[in-house]
């Protein structure tokens, strides 16, 4: 009995996190007419991410769908992780030029899809949440965006980097990446325990995460000037 008290979940905390959730991935409608606005002068890695708040805007769609009209959305979410992950990797990937990182990063992204491959065959399963496919993107894409700051920031001395659209959009992956590591590690446990109400909880902070990445990512499209007047 106390269990299942510890466990009950108010209404409220449910329809706040329903609407956390349509109200962070429908913001990503901003940063994709942003995007699309300023495509013309999107260079390096900025023209794969004009397609990333799209993406993330329409797996969502996807995925309600499936909940709604078929009560089974987990092969969507699985597939979302997979195509978010290559969209992160494929824009470090272009905005790099040392010809060794590119070489290095298409050797991480094979890697990585033969894991996502395995998680979702065998180690997980289609009936559970792809956590460990989610922590390697995690891992993977916050190392490459550190590398980044190094390799394109640090050493270059680059000032006013509050100005720079790539490493905006940087920050946000990376605080976006960090909210998510936690919720698809704890995601499982909370389901296995049938805890409704700490998985909403751990769902409203990747929301509010997400909403963070929808606003710096918009902040990163503005930024974006022609290219004889982009800042050195």
């Amino acid at each position: 009995m106390l269990l299942q008290i510890l466990q009950a979940t108010p209404p409220w905390i449910r329809a706040l996190s329903e609407v956390a959730d349509a109200v962070a991935y429908t913001s990503m409608l901003l940063p994709a007419i942003l995007a699309k606005y300023r495509k013309k002068s999107l260079r390096g890695g900025m023209q794969t991410m004009a397609y990333l708040p799209a993406y993330l805007f329409a797996m969502f769609l996807f995925a309600r769908i499936g909940t709604y009209v078929f009560s089974y959305n987990l092969f969507v979410l699985h597939l979302s992780t997979i195509g978010e992950s290559l969209l992160f990797i494929k824009i470090y990937h272009d905005e790099f030029v040392d010809i060794k990182i590119k070489q290095n990063i298409k050797i991480a992204a094979s890697i990585f899809m033969l894991f996502a491959l395995i998680d979702s065959g065998w180690l997980e399963g289609l009936q559970r949440i792809n956590s460990y496919t989610n922590l390697m993107e995690s891992i993977i894409v916050i190392y490459l965006a550190l590398l980044f700051l190094d390799k394109n920031i640090i050493q270059l001395g680059r000032t006013r980097i509050h100005l720079i659209p790539m490493f905006v959009a940087t920050a946000g992956i990376i605080i976006y990446l960090s909210g998510t590591i936690v919720l698809y590690l704890v995601t499982n446990y909370f389901i296995a325990l049938n805890d409704e109400f700490h998985m909403r909880l751990i769902y409203l902070f990747s929301s509010a995460s997400l909403l963070l990445l929808s606003v710096l990512l918009s902040r990163a499209f503005l930024l974006v000037r022609p290219v004889e007047t982009q800042l050195p």
